[in-house]
């Protein structure tokens, strides 16, 4: 992973929502957002759909030093990162996006000054949910450049067992 000039001047917003998507011009529209207590089906050991919004916010000092990765990655209340059964393998729950954030405007529309804070947008929508331990808490860590911007801590609800 590249380290860019822009993340020290970084910064994250982190949501969990029943559904987050961006439209075509950047807009979000978010339903349920805020929720921090997860349900989970006991019958197919599934949370409920959930999505994780996260809005990054820097400054760009320069104009080559517009993107970078965003990665987020789902952890335990040990800090390590949860590792979840696929299809195929077990694998971290870590995702890597490269945003930019510079100005998108249409041609011919005057562009924001450098220095001025440009910011993106990242949604990860599980709409299955993640086979997730009932009666545990976890945490989406927001990193830019390994350096932690944000993160928003999560429980997860099931029926008590006897």
């Amino acid at each position: 992973m590249r380290i860019t000039s822009i993340s020290s001047t970084a910064s994250a917003t982190v949501m969990i929502a029943d559904f987050v998507n961006v439209d075509a011009v950047g807009k979000v529209n978010i339903i349920g957002g805020g929720i921090q207590p997860l349900g989970l089906n006991p019958v197919t050991g599934l949370t409920a759909s959930f999505s994780v919004f996260v809005n990054v916010t820097v400054s760009i000092p320069l104009f080559s030093d517009s993107a970078a990765a965003v990665e987020m990655v789902l952890v335990n209340t040990d800090g390590q990162p949860v590792t979840v059964a696929g299809p195929e393998r077990q694998g971290i729950m870590r995702f890597t996006q490269d945003l930019d954030f510079r100005f998108s405007g249409e041609p011919n529309i005057q562009q924001p000054p450098l220095g001025f804070p440009g910011s993106s947008n990242m949604v990860l929508n599980f709409s299955g949910g993640l086979p997730l331990n009932a009666g545990e808490t976890y945490e989406w860590d927001v990193l830019l450049d390994q350096r932690r911007l944000s993160s928003i801590t999560f429980f997860v609800a099931g029926a008590e067992t006897q």
